[in-house]
């Protein structure tokens, strides 16, 4: 039969499989991500099939054999911040490498806004999801658990999602935030804020601990933290995507303060954008007056100006882990839950400077 004559009535595994010259089977497993054991050649001739083909898998027909759909479903709080944009973007990616395809949800960390999307994706047939907020209702999480649908927490506190069979993936919040203090302590810096926004979310309350940790290592004793009790009417009470307006405003804040801090911390990227804004509308110049290190180290924060300093969390790497955990769960639903830790790494930039070195080269020139 002439290839245009199957474009037209659709191809099918069959189809695919005596153009690859290989079984059905094959053409399913490749299909399933099931290609440990395949040579390179033989994917190759399975995927110039498809694309030649135009062959689509039918939905149904693999929610029939498997029992689940492939479909994800991803709740985030929302993609209008720079970092859990970027995630949405690796995890679809790590899904779609082994043919899977993601739903995304925007929660707004509103639970009851959770909770109606993970039972609108169970009823859809969707058995596996992944929740970068911390799900409260532990007791609704047991229920889809037993019913077969694999979950993978990206926000936990204390590393340990608190249900059975249930995994979690995260950066190590905790050395985040000890990592900034450590850089800006070797550069010279003695007297820093951690600037952070309410509610204190499971990992929001480790990077606090991490820098109170840091402080201390340091003979710097706790360290002050500044948070949305701050301001008279906080614009991170409008959740996530106002952010960067939440450090804009806290910059004021933070220059007023007796003494003014060298150097601030920021929670993440966005309030660190915010910061870099609010500061320059003060006419305070960074680093010089004032030194900002963020936590997120995503795209954006290479072109802000100046750069921003950053604490890197690996994104691709937390969505291959998040994406493999879903199918380990699939392949063993009663296999003990598993915790994946991943170190965050620094990602220098224009935003801190090296007191000591400057100041020693200031002072030689006027000499």
């Amino acid at each position: 039969m002439l290839e245009r004559d199957l474009l037209v009535r659709g191809a099918t595994i069959q189809d695919v499989a005596r153009r690859a010259g290989v079984s059905p089977t094959s053409v399913s497993n490749y299909l399933n991500g099931r290609v440990g054991e395949m040579g390179e050649s033989t994917r190759s001739r399975i995927a110039e099939a498809i694309s030649a083909l135009g062959y689509v898998p039918s939905a149904a027909a693999r929610q029939l054999k498997t029992g689940r759909s492939p479909i994800l479903g991803l709740l985030l709080p929302t993609v209008a911040n720079p970092f859990y944009g970027e995630l949405a973007v690796a995890i679809d990616a790590a899904a779609q490498a082994v043919g899977l395809r993601v739903i995304l949800c925007n929660t707004q960390r509103n639970p009851a806004r959770e909770a109606d999307f993970i039972a609108q994706l169970v009823a859809d047939g969707v058995k596996g999801i992944l929740a970068a907020s911390a799900v409260s209702d532990t007791q609704m999480l047991s229920r889809h658990v037993e019913r077969g649908v694999a979950f993978v927490l990206l926000e936990v506190p204390g590393r340990n999602p608190g249900v059975a069979h249930v995994d979690s993936v995260a950066t190590d919040n905790i050395q985040a935030a000890a990592l900034a203090v450590d850089h800006l302590v070797a550069n010279g810096y003695r007297d820093i804020v951690y600037a952070t926004a309410t509610p204190l979310t499971p990992h929001r309350a480790e990077r606090i601990e991490g820098f109170h940790g840091a402080m201390r290592r340091h003979g710097l004793g706790e360290g002050r933290v500044v948070t949305d009790e701050f301001l008279p009417a906080s614009p991170a009470a409008s959740g996530d995507a106002r952010l960067a307006d939440y450090g804009r405003a806290l910059a004021k804040e933070i220059a007023r303060m007796e003494p003014r801090p060298d150097a601030v911390v920021a929670m993440n990227d966005a309030i660190g954008f915010g910061l870099l804004a609010g500061l320059h509308d003060l006419q305070l110049h960074v680093p010089n007056d004032i030194a900002v290190i963020s936590i997120d180290g995503t795209l954006l924060s290479r072109f802000s100006s100046p750069q921003l300093t950053a604490i890197r969390q690996p994104i691709e790497d937390i969505a291959a882990a998040a994406i493999e955990c879903i199918r380990g769960r699939w392949a063993d639903r009663r296999r003990s839950g598993r915790a994946v830790i991943l170190s965050p790494v620094l990602a220098p930039g224009a935003s801190v400077r090296e007191l000591a070195r400057r100041d020693a080269t200031a002072s030689s020139d006027l000499r």
